[in-house]
C-alpha cells in the first residue's frame, strides 16, 4: 500500500513541477532524489518480505526427523465412525499354512481390514500391535508389520521356541484415529497448560506459562532459554516480581480437545487395542533340525538393537544380539554397583528404579528422604551405601512434567545440563529416559530434547569415554490412557525417533518398548517379570 501511494505522489509530483519549474536541472535533480528514495523503499519492503531467519543445524536436524515421520502417518480423513476401520469386522489367517512350522523359520499372518459397515478397506496407516504367544511357556515377541496401503498387511513373526504359540493382533487405533491424534497432537502447542508460582517475600502469585505465549496487552513475558541446546519456555511476569523469582510449577488439563466429538468414539475403551478375529488355531512349532546356534557376546554398549530385538521365554527377555545377565537377587545387583556411583534421568518410569533399589531388594537407602511409594514421585531422590560405596540418585528430565500440583522447579535442570555437569568415569553408570512426559505436546519438541540428549554424550565422552550410558525407550501405558494426552500411537512415534536418534553411539539401548509390546503390558509402571527384564538389561550393560 506505502508502495503503490509513492509510485501515484510521484506522478503528480511530475506532472506538477514539470508545469511550475521551468529549471530543467532544478526539476532533474529533485525526481533523481525522489526516485533514489523511492527504490531505497521499494528494497527495503521486498526484504522484509522475503527475508527469514537461517535456520540453525539443529533446527533442519530436527526438520529431518519430523519430515520422516510424517511419513507413516496416513492421509486418512475421518468422514463416518461406521467408516473407519473395525477390528472386530477384520479377518487374520495364515499366509502359505503348514502341516508344521519350525523353530528359526518366518511365520507369517495376513490382516485383511473392513468398516464397521463390513466394507474392505482400500487404504492403509492402522495402527497395529500384534504379538505371538504362549502363557504356558512364559514365551512371547513382537511381529513386524509390513503395510501394503490397500487394507492388507503381514505381520511377520519370527519363531524363537519349541512349543504352542498363539497370535494376538490388536487393532490399537484405526487409520482414522491415527490421523486424527495426529492432526490434534500439532494442532496448538499442547493439550497440557502450565502454571508457575512467583514467590517474593513469602508472597506468591501464579502466573501462566509454556513453551509459547501469545503476547498480550499490558503482559510481560518472560523468557527461559538455554541458547546452547536452543531451549525455551515462557511465563507471563508477575507484576513487581523478577522473572528470576519463579519457584514452582504444575501442569494442568487444558480441556481443549482438538478431536472432534464424532471422532470421539473411535477412542473409546472398547474401540481400542480390539482383537482381530483369526481364522485359525494356536500352531505348535518344533525343532525340525538341529539348528547351530551362535554364540552371542555378553550385552554391552555400542551395540546395535535390531526389531524385534528379542523375546521372552520363561518370563525372561532374550535379545537377539547379545547375552543378558539375569539380575535376580540383591547380591547381583550389589557386585554391580559396588564402588560406583549411578545417575538415573527421567521420569517416573526410573524412579521406580531407585524405589526398587531403596524399598525392594534394600541394598541402598534414602538420604534426606523419609517417604516411600509413589508419595511425591517428582521429588529428586538420593540413596546410599556407605558399606558397599554406592551412591545413586534420581532426578527429573527437566521441563515440561504432568504433575497437577506445585512442585519444587528450581532444582529441574534439562537432562543434557545434567549430562554437562558430570564428570563421567569408569565407575560412573547413567540411565536415562524420556518419553511419557512428552506425549501432550508436538513432536518436535520432543526431538529436540533427544537430539540435545545425544550432543551431551557425545561431549561426555570426549571427556571420559568409559563413562556407562545406557538409554531406556518408553514404555506402554493403560489403555484408558486419553489418547491426545497420553496415547500410546504418541509414544510410539517417539519410540521409532529415539532408536533413529542413538544409533552409532556408544550407549546400551533398553528396548523397553519392544517388552512391553511383546508381553501385552498395559501398565505404566510394568510389574513382575517384565520390570525385571528390564533391569536386567540395562544393568548388563552398566556391568559387562
Amino acid at each position: 500500500m506505502m508502495v503503490r501511494r509513492l509510485r501515484f505522489t510521484v506522478v503528480i509530483m511530475t506532472i506538477f513541477l514539470t508545469s511550475v519549474f521551468w529549471h530543467r536541472k532544478l526539476l532533474q535533480d529533485y525526481l533523481v532524489q525522489v526516485f533514489e528514495n523511492y527504490n531505497e523503499l521499494y528494497q527495503d519492503e521486498g526484504m522484509k518480505a522475503t527475508t527469514l531467519p537461517a535456520k540453525t543445524e539443529l533446527q533442519m536436524k530436527i526438520d529431518a526427523i519430523f519430515d520422516k515421520t510424517l511419513m507413516l502417518i496416513p492421509n486418512a480423513a475421518f468422514t463416518h465412525f461406521n467408516k473407519s476401520t473395525s477390528g472386530e469386522n477384520s479377518k487374520a489367517f495364515i499366509v502359505n499354512p503348514r502341516a508344521r512350522y519350525c523353530v528359526g523359520e518366518d511365520f507369517v499372518v495376513q490382516l485383511d481390514m473392513y468398516d464397521y459397515l463390513g466394507n474392505r478397506k482400500t487404504y492403509g496407516g492402522d495402527f497395529i500391535r500384534p504379538r505371538l504367544f504362549s502363557s504356558e511357556l512364559g514365551a512371547s515377541v513382537s511381529g513386524t508389520v509390513k503395510d501394503f496401503n490397500n487394507g492388507s498387511y503381514h505381520v511377520h513373526f519370527p519363531l524363537y521356541w519349541a512349543g504352542k504359540a498363539k497370535v494376538s493382533p490388536l487393532l490399537f487405533h484405526p487409520s482414522e484415529g491415527v490421523a486424527a491424534v495426529w492432526r490434534a497432537r500439532h494442532s496448538s502447542e499442547g493439550v497440557l497448560g502450565f502454571q508457575g508460582r512467583f514467590e517474593k517475600h513469602g508472597q506468591n502469585v501464579a502466573s501462566k506459562c509454556g513453551f509459547k505465549l501469545d503476547k498480550e496487552e499490558g503482559k510481560e513475558i518472560c523468557e527461559y532459554l538455554d541458547p546452547v541446546y536452543e531451549e525455551a519456555f515462557y511465563c507471563y511476569k508477575v507484576p513487581n516480581f523478577t522473572c528470576e523469582s519463579l519457584n514452582e510449577m504444575r501442569g494442568y488439563d487444558l480441556s481443549i480437545p482438538h478431536i472432534t466429538a464424532a471422532e470421539k468414539k473411535m477412542f473409546e475403551r472398547k474401540n481400542i487395542a480390539v482383537e482381530i478375529p483369526q481364522m485359525f488355531e494356536a500352531i505348535t512349532v518344533t525343532n525340525c533340525n538341529s539348528l547351530t546356534v551362535n554364540q552371542k557376546p555378553k550385552c554391552q554398549t555400542g551395540m546395535g538393537s535390531p526389531f524385534p530385538s528379542g523375546y521372552f521365554f520363561n518370563n525372561l527377555w532374550n535379545p537377539l544380539y547379545c547375552n543378558m545377565t539375569d539380575y535376580k537377587s540383591a547380591e547381583n545387583f550389589t557386585n554391580c554397583l559396588q564402588g560406583k556411583k549411578l545417575y538415573l534421568i527421567g521420569d517416573s518410569t526410573l524412579r521406580q528404579f531407585i524405589m526398587f533399589f531403596t524399598e525392594g531388594i534394600k541394598i541402598v537407602n534414602y538420604f534426606r528422604y523419609h517417604g516411600s511409594g509413589w508419595a511425591g514421585w517428582h521429588m529428586a531422590l538420593e540413596a546410599i551405601n556407605m558399606e558397599k560405596d554406592i551412591y545413586v540418585s534420581y532426578k527429573r528430565h527437566g521441563f515440561p512434567l504432568e504433575h497437577p500440583g506445585f512442585y519444587y522447579f528450581k532444582e529441574d535442570m534439562y537432562t543434557s545440563r545434567q549430562i554437562d555437569r558430570l564428570a563421567g568415569g569408569k565407575d560412573t553408570i547413567i540411565a536415562i529416559t524420556m518419553g511419557q512426559h512428552f506425549r501432550q505436546f508436538p513432536l518436535k519438541i520432543f526431538i529436540r530434547r533427544a537430539l540435545n540428549i545425544r550432543r551431551a554424550i557425545e561431549q561426555l565422552f570426549l571427556r571420559s569415554p568409559d563413562t556407562k550410558v545406557i538409554i531406556k525407550s518408553e514404555n506402554t501405558r493403560e489403555l484408558f490412557s486419553p489418547v491426545e494426552m497420553q496415547g500410546d500411537f504418541h509414544g510410539y512415534t517417539q519410540y521409532l525417533i529415539l532408536r533413529e536418534v542413538f544409533q552409532g553411539i556408544n550407549v546400551g539401548f533398553v528396548d523397553a518398548w519392544d517388552m512391553t509390546v511383546a508381553s501385552g503390558n498395559v501398565v505404566v509402571h510394568p510389574p513382575g517379570y517384565i520390570f525385571r527384564s528390564i533391569m536386567s538389561l540395562t544393568f548388563s550393560f552398566a556391568c559387562p
